[in-house]
């Protein structure tokens, strides 16, 4: 097993392992819970994923604001201060960098936002994390969680003491915010998992230029988490990947092959 072909950002997160054991990422995991034939057609048939622009401008917003607060909270974990400004916005133009070589056209360079614009929201963000007066245990690391079924790889945002935290971007206002039955699953693996009381969002608004922090309400326990995910893997190991319907299929790009829309 290529273990870090597997643990590699570009992988498509999940792998049928010679044992005949599942490996999910848990962002491949979620998309299964949601739609397992929008699974196999983007995760499965696709192989490897890769930004493409301007369509998915929405997550490279999303990865820039990432990286800017992950440096922020390393910073104030090790006490780095005196010159965080313009490193910061040197993370986030690096950052920039990356996605246009990824995808490989300058142009898309104008769908960007002035650097200053992320490293605002970055420092709201963060302002936001500390004021939930936790101890900063662990930032953007890999963990992997294994049974007898599954080996499970988490990524959670920010570890704190107690809580669990994941950013999320939006181009709304947060008067207009939606929380995806997902979104909360996933904070209920992170939270379970790791055996902590809470789990927040912490929503970035590009419409507002502001945050918000939403307690997770529908938390689940370790136990109907494990069930869940068993479960899940028993179905994409017999094959199984029907269509389900979600709040985002009107945004699917794959209704030409589903027969919700082909009926």
């Amino acid at each position: 097993m290529n273990i870090s072909r597997l643990l590699d950002r570009k992988s498509n997160g999940f792998s049928i392992l010679e044992n005949n054991k599942v490996f999910w990422r848990t962002n491949s995991l979620v998309t299964y819970k949601r739609c397992p034939l929008y699974f196999k057609l983007f995760i499965i048939d696709q192989k490897e994923q890769t930004l493409d622009l301007p369509r998915n401008i929405a997550i490279a917003h999303g990865i820039i604001v990432h990286r800017a607060v992950e440096f922020l909270l390393r910073s104030y974990l090790f006490g780095l201060n005196g010159s965080t400004n313009r490193l910061l916005l040197e993370v986030i133009d690096n950052t920039i960098a990356e996605i246009l070589e990824e995808t490989n056209n300058v142009e898309n360079k104008k769908l960007f936002k002035d650097s200053i614009e992320y490293g605002y929201l970055a420092k709201k963000a963060f302002q936001a994390i500390l004021s939930l007066n936790q101890k900063i245990i662990d930032v953007e690391s890999v963990y992997l969680y294994e049974n007898d079924k599954f080996i499970l790889k988490l990524t959670p945002d920010v570890i704190l003491s107690n809580a669990i935290v994941d950013l999320k971007t939006t181009s709304k206002p947060l008067s207009n915010l939606y929380i995806y039955d997902d979104y909360n699953w996933q904070l209920s693996i992170y939270a379970s998992l790791f055996g902590v009381e809470k789990s927040y969002f912490i929503y970035v608004s590009f419409a507002d230029m502001d945050v918000r922090i939403v307690n997770n309400t529908e938390q689940k326990n370790k136990t109907e988490v494990l069930e869940t995910i068993n479960k899940l893997t028993d179905k994409v190991l017999r094959s199984e990947y029907e269509p389900r319907k979600n709040p985002l299929c009107r945004f699917c790009k794959y209704q030409s092959k589903c027969s919700l829309f082909n009926k």
